[in-house]
């Protein structure tokens, strides 16, 4: 049997599939229509979920929809509804600014610790276990995510989005994942890895690589991809199969993945 932990889906595009606007924040409807929310926490905990992250993705840029001023208020709302949800576990995510590019460029270190660390500190007071900051583009904004969240004291998983290149993965700076997966390991991040990436091959290459460089668990968290473009479930589970075998110790699903999907990789963990 795997020793995998099963991770939960796609927060964002189960709303949208909903209603949700694509242009809007789902941490909006943390106010306006939190029982979605909370149907979608309590689906991928009844497929097999052991960990689930909180509806707050975009809580380091909330004040590019002026909803900055209620960071506190949507963290707590956003960690009762995933521990309503029967989780074993919640994570308090917060995801990349979007202000910095893929190489490098933006905000100064400090004002880049700053934005994390306001929702990492209310994440924690509401009771979150453990904290999570994923999507980045650039190292250099990860490392600042994994600085910020260290400061509460909780633990920490950082995990980037890469890009594939002739040769591996990387990120969009042309650093190899693996060693960006290294050095947010040193910086002292309890887990590293990727998400919103495509399964199959370059994952679980890039699992293998880092596999033999870095000395806490693994994150895959692909994508399932998009209405109109999304693979069926048994094909979603078959190619993240592939990163656990290679060495990923947490894996889930990321942008179209909903509750088929983890279900069919829960099943896949089940083998030998």
């Amino acid at each position: 049997m795997s020793a995998a932990l099963l991770l939960d889906g796609s927060m964002g595009t189960a709303l949208q599939a909903r209603g949700l606007a694509a242009s809007a924040f789902p941490e909006e409807w943390l106010r306006s229509r939190p029982g979605e929310v909370a149907r979608v926490h309590s689906q991928h905990v009844r497929a097999g979920a052991r960990v689930v992250l909180t509806c707050t993705c975009n809580a380091a840029r909330l004040d590019q929809r002026d909803l900055s001023a209620a960071t506190e208020e949507l963290c707590s709302r956003a960690v009762q509804l995933a521990r309503a949800s029967g989780a074993p576990r919640v994570a308090g995510a917060v995801g990349a600014t979007g202000l910095v590019g893929g190489g490098g460029r933006g905000p100064a270190r400090g004002e880049l610790v700053e934005r994390f660390a306001r929702p990492f500190r209310a994440l924690v007071s509401a009771g979150a276990d453990l904290l999570w900051s994923e999507t980045h583009v650039s190292l250099r904004e990860a490392r600042a995510a994994l600085a910020a969240a260290r400061t509460t004291g909780r633990a920490a998983v950082v995990t980037m989005f890469l890009a594939e290149r002739e040769g591996g993965m990387a990120a969009l700076d042309g650093t190899p994942g693996e060693e960006c997966l290294e050095a947010l390991w040193r910086d002292g991040a309890a887990a590293v890895g990727v998400n919103c990436v495509a399964p199959g091959g370059e994952l679980a290459a890039l699992v293998a690589r880092a596999a033999s460089r870095v000395a806490v668990p693994l994150v895959a968290k692909p994508s399932a991809g998009t209405p109109g473009a999304r693979a069926t479930p048994q094909a979603f589970a078959a190619e993240t199969w592939r990163a656990v075998r290679a060495g990923a110790r947490l894996c889930g699903g990321c942008c179209g993945a909903g509750p088929e999907h983890l279900r069919a990789l829960a099943a896949a963990l089940l083998r030998p």
